[in-house]
């Protein structure tokens, strides 16, 4: 590897352990930065998956005081890991093929959820009475948002904070802290299942830890006072890049 790969990698750990503290989006950024490193799709998941995790697990440590008394939350720590888990074993038994044919859709679909999360988020609130307090449908909710995010994970908070703003959880604060406290259990099961089956490209992996570390504890402690707009902006114009260009891939 390459010092300026070695560089680049690390960077973009940093700004997408910033930006799941955020706003979301981290697997946007180091997921095609792999790629772009010549890492293999499945590969480029698991690692990135790797990557990730200690900038969620840092970015909760600062988040601790706002998951005091949060709503059935060793519950939905159950549905999480429940979920992460059969996310993660389904990348290690589907075909790399298929897995290079998803991609494209995949990061199309966290980027819709980046563009339309303030719309969706509105809408689901003016909704959220009609919902009820079913912690049954909330507990399912979690299990497939879960699900998604073990398989892939591009656009998984966004998910969660619809979910969470559908059934009026809490203030926005403290429901990102659940947010980021779940991503913790859900990203920590996939990992475990990506070393178990040997798909963890580990000089990258151990490069981009250092980054979401840093960046997660950086974004946590920002999240609070910056204005996250901007951050998303930038999310949807990347991941509107990164679909046409995996889609013109596949069509090659």
């Amino acid at each position: 590897m390459s010092a300026g790969v070695s560089i680049g990698l690390f960077c973009a750990a940093f700004a997408a352990g910033l930006l799941n503290a955020v706003a979301g989006g981290g697997t946007l950024i180091t997921f095609p930065a792999l790629i772009a490193a010549g890492v293999p799709p499945i590969i480029a998941n698991a690692t990135s998956s790797v990557s990730q995790w200690p900038g969620y697990l840092a970015s909760s440590i600062t988040f601790r005081r706002e998951l005091g008394g949060q709503r059935a939350l060793g519950a939905m720590s159950v549905a999480s890991l429940g979920g992460g888990l059969a996310g993660a074993v389904l990348v290690t038994v589907v075909s790399p093929h298929l897995f290079d044919a998803l991609i494209p859709w995949l990061i199309l679909l966290a980027t819709l959820m980046f563009a339309g999360s303030a719309h969706l988020t509105r809408w689901l609130g003016r909704h959220a009475a009609n919902v009820g307090r079913s912690g049954g449908g909330l507990l399912a909710g979690q299990f497939l948002v879960s699900v998604y995010g073990g398989f892939f994970g591009g656009g998984m908070g966004i998910m969660m904070l619809a979910l969470y703003s559908l059934f009026a959880l809490d203030t926005l604060l403290r429901m990102n802290a659940l947010k980021i406290w779940l991503s913790v259990l859900i990203s920590g099961a996939a990992v475990l299942t990506f070393i178990a089956a040997g798909l963890v490209d580990w000089p990258a992996a151990l490069l981009m830890l250092a980054g979401t570390i840093l960046g997660g504890v950086a974004g946590a402690r920002l999240a609070q006072r910056l204005p996250a707009q901007w951050l998303k902006r930038m999310v949807v114009v990347l991941g509107s890049v990164l679909t046409v260009v995996f889609f013109w891939k596949n069509l090659h």
